[in-house]
């Protein structure tokens, strides 16, 4: 019998993975097209938004598969980290943009 609730969630982590590989490859093609070094494009926070969706995605997944308390607990701090770093991302535009 298939466990559909693991199918759903090794979607997740598929995905997160999936979105952080063609991230890292649009943000590499991005760099050579306007001459500047990858590290410049990777510490924009288009870029390190894009990761940590991916990363956030990957903890969902995990969470999901988790068999024990010892899997679920690093996949939910995983999550929690994403989440903080999601939101200090976006108050950073907010104010970069208001020109704080």
């Amino acid at each position: 019998m298939i466990n559909w609730l693991s199918v759903v969630g090794s979607s997740f982590w598929v995905a997160g993975l999936a979105l952080m590989l063609a991230g890292l490859s649009y943000y590499h093609w991005m760099a050579r097209q306007l001459d500047r070094p990858l590290r410049q494009v990777m510490s924009e926070p288009r870029f390190q938004t894009v990761l940590m969706s991916g990363l956030l995605l990957v903890g969902v997944g995990l969470v999901i598969t988790a068999g024990n308390p010892w899997q679920t607990i690093p996949a939910g701090a995983l999550i929690l980290i994403c989440l903080l770093a999601l939101v200090a991302i976006s108050r950073d535009n907010r104010r970069q943009r208001r020109g704080e």
